[in-house]
């Protein structure tokens, strides 16, 4: 399967006491569909995926695929830093109906690049489209274009999802291999795709996710001019999603849009004041309707 254009890395919507909120949720995916969203990808680093027990993946997998109603795939995070538990849940993404899995580089762990092609190589046998998730920043293993080209060439390899921030590494790559590439900086997502990347899994796509489909959507049609402005409309709100780690700041956006509650698990928590107000300057440069407190659970019931 070919993953590109618009795919939203989706948040993970809790109740108040860190249970999962799967009416929200529920509502999410079908707000992302209604959009013109091109994918869902769940259990990734926006979805909290490392504070998520093996039963939430599988229910948010399944609420995803629900919603989703074979009108978008829904792909699944399963990586783990160990091979044989990111097999396990891959192949439980698979029975589940999961369109495709996105695997992070191993972390804490420190791979060499070797260990990393291997890693690669065993998930793939699972038969799941994988998308490689390579973010440095987060997992202190930093692969070459060269060892992500011999990733790509693995059977069952379909995409990249690069959060390096490493313009030379993907000119390097687009020079050695036709990997699909898609973009995991939602701020050098149109220079991305202007050196031939396919689509991104962004987090800027969960607010704001019609816009942005439309930049992606324009950019692939090689429409640059139009591309750039919309791009560039929306780099103050990429930075105000990004003042802390993610998801703390799309999380609380997404809350003054009524869409899901604020909760997120422990060791992540709520943005500071300061940073609430750079979210909401964001909303108010961009006309975004907002209202502080606006979401609640009384409404759910």
């Amino acid at each position: 399967m070919k993953f590109t254009g618009s795919l939203v890395a989706i948040a993970t919507p809790f109740h108040p006491d860190g249970s999962l909120d799967k009416y929200s949720l529920k509502r999410l995916v079908e707000w992302h569909v209604s959009e013109g969203t091109d994918g869902i990808v769940c259990s990734g680093a926006t979805g909290e995926s490392v504070c998520l027990s093996e039963t939430d993946r599988l229910d948010i997998l399944d609420v995803c695929l629900e919603a989703a109603a074979g009108k978008i795939p829904v792909i699944a995070g399963t990586g783990t830093p160990d091979t044989r538990e990111t097999i396990r849940l891959t192949e439980q993404a698979r029975k589940a109906g999961a369109a495709g899995c996105l695997v992070i580089t191993p972390f804490y762990n420190k791979p060499t690049a070797r260990g990393c092609v291997l890693h690669y190589k065993e998930v793939a046998q699972v038969g799941l489209p994988v998308v490689v998730y390579h973010n440095p920043g987060r997992t202190q293993v930093r692969l070459t274009a060269e060892t992500l080209a011999e990733i790509s060439a693995i059977e069952g390899i379909a995409a990249l999802k690069d959060s390096s921030g490493d313009k030379e590494l993907i000119r390097e790559l687009c020079g050695l291999s036709s990997f699909p590439i898609l973009s995991g900086d939602d701020w050098m997502t149109f220079e991305t795709l202007q050196m031939g990347g396919v689509g991104a899994i962004s987090v800027i796509g969960n607010i704001v996710p019609r816009a942005w489909k439309e930049m992606i959507r324009l950019s692939l049609q090689k429409r640059w001019e139009e591309a750039k402005c919309i791009s560039d409309r929306f780099q103050h709100l990429c930075q105000a999603l990004f003042q802390e780690v993610n998801p703390q700041c799309v999380k609380y956006a997404l809350s003054l849009m009524g869409k899901c509650g604020i909760t997120l698990r422990l060791p992540l928590v709520p943005p500071l004041e300061e940073s609430r107000k750079g979210i909401k300057r964001a909303f108010l440069r961009l006309a975004l309707p907002f209202e502080e407190g606006s979401f609640s659970f009384r409404s759910l019931r």
